[in-house]
């Protein structure tokens, strides 16, 4: 078995070789991290809890368990797929030693559970890696999986894949499933039943103190109307420019804060709000000056989206008018804020469903409808303010979930341990 895997192993880098160099070749931002990305990095003290997230919405996430594991007495290291969310966990979780996660293959998830040598493996939401299971499996790393969820696009793809997916959950020690359709899903598809209970969602979780602005950008946004637009994809922000020269006609003039999904965009956003006749500047050259109604504010900084949420009249939520999925509508609610987003919303579906239960998020079908959402909801303060209140008190139901999780982790951690005599 063990010469099968090294042959394996060795088949697959050598045919992904050539491959790997023409994508080096052609996009030179993938070298970026390719070190830890290949299981590289520091050797870190053993017997730390390894908490992984896709990206920034799931590594905060999963931050929410960092202070509960301490408590337990554990230590905590992190990962996440993406550089973005490296950077906003060091931001604010400087603490915690954060690395990009090792690539699927024997290689190199051997190489950085060797480095790293956790007590054990958490895996946030879908984060179902096999190689990267399989290696800490033999390696006698208990896996578990939180906040864990299985979509409606991605249940019939595992379905087809059955036995591999099977053995896969099968090695997990334990799954903390989000809702009950997801823990009747896991099942399903081959995830041991004694292993599988409902600890509800890590981001639907409130966190336990509210964010704050900087103290220069706190001055920039105070005493104007606010209208924020998060984690933008392109085509967005030209529909959000329109709504605000639509909500400047109906009499409601606002300033808007920009936040593109990926920071590295955000001088060809600054140059499309300039060319919608809008004055704009950086957040990096923010200045003096306080932001007027009608300017346009480009985040191209880390971390400060969630305190500008709780500034906000209104927020639209990007990757949602673009075919993206959906990115974290959730947050704005928690900060106090009503979320208005478009009809992709299959990543956060279960969310969505919450939230237009008790009115505070609103779905749009297209760009149009959401200048008219924007207008309407400014239209009524009152009625908006509800909508506000409406959505605190539903999120305060689900409060408990990174506890649960914290307590499914230490319950993995202690089975895992030899029975002393």
């Amino acid at each position: 078995m063990l010469v099968w895997r090294h042959s394996a192993a060795a088949l697959t880098a050598i045919l992904a070789a050539p491959l790997a160099a023409v994508a080096l070749t052609v996009r030179p931002r993938w070298r970026r991290g390719l070190r830890e990305r290949l299981g590289a990095g520091p050797v870190l003290p053993p017997g730390a809890v390894w908490l992984h997230g896709a990206s920034v919405g799931e590594i905060l996430a999963a931050s929410r368990l960092v202070d509960r594991l301490a408590k337990q007495g554990h230590a905590v290291i992190a990962s996440t797929s993406t550089l973005t969310g490296r950077e906003v966990l060091r931001r604010a979780r400087p603490d915690v030693p954060c690395r990009l996660a090792p690539l699927d293959h024997p290689w190199c998830v051997d190489t950085a559970l060797l480095r790293t040598a956790p007590s054990a493996l958490v895996l946030i939401e879908t984060e179902l890696w096999p190689c990267w299971i399989a290696a800490a499996e033999r390696r006698g790393v208990p896996v578990a999986l939180v906040s864990g969820r299985v979509s409606d696009q991605s249940y019939p793809r595992y379905q087809r894949i059955g036995g591999f997916a099977r053995r896969t959950l099968r090695r997990l020690a334990a799954i903390g499933a989000r809702t009950e359709v997801d823990a009747e899903r896991f099942v399903a598809l081959g995830a041991d039943p004694e292993r599988v209970r409902v600890i509800g969602d890590l981001k639907l979780d409130l966190p336990d103190a509210p964010a704050t602005l900087a103290a220069d950008l706190d001055a920039a946004v105070r005493g104007v109307s606010l209208l924020v637009a998060g984690s933008t994809h392109p085509g967005e922000e030209v529909a959000i420019l329109a709504a605000l020269s639509r909500l400047e006609s109906a009499g409601h003039p606002a300033a808007l804060a920009l936040a593109p999904r990926h920071p590295e965009r955000a001088a060809a956003v600054l140059r499309i709000a300039r060319e919608a006749g809008r004055r704009a500047r950086l957040r990096s050259a923010l200045g003096t000056s306080p932001l007027r109604p009608g300017e346009v504010l480009v985040l191209d900084t880390l971390g400060e989206l969630p305190a500008l949420y709780a500034r906000a009249a209104l927020a639209f939520v990007g990757g949602t008018l673009a075919p993206v999925g959906g990115h974290n509508i959730l947050e704005p609610v928690q900060a106090g804020c009503v979320a208005v987003y478009g009809p992709h919303t299959a990543n956060v579906r279960h969310t969505a469903s919450i939230l237009e239960r008790c009115g505070a998020g609103v779905r749009v079908a297209d760009a149009r409808e959401l200048e008219q959402a924007l207008t309407s909801l400014l239209g009524d303060l009152e009625a908006t303010r509800a909508r506000r209140e409406a959505g605190l008190q539903a999120l305060a139901s689900h409060r408990g979930s990174a506890a649960r999780a914290a307590e499914l982790v230490a319950e993995v951690i202690a089975r895992s341990r030899p029975t002393e005599a």
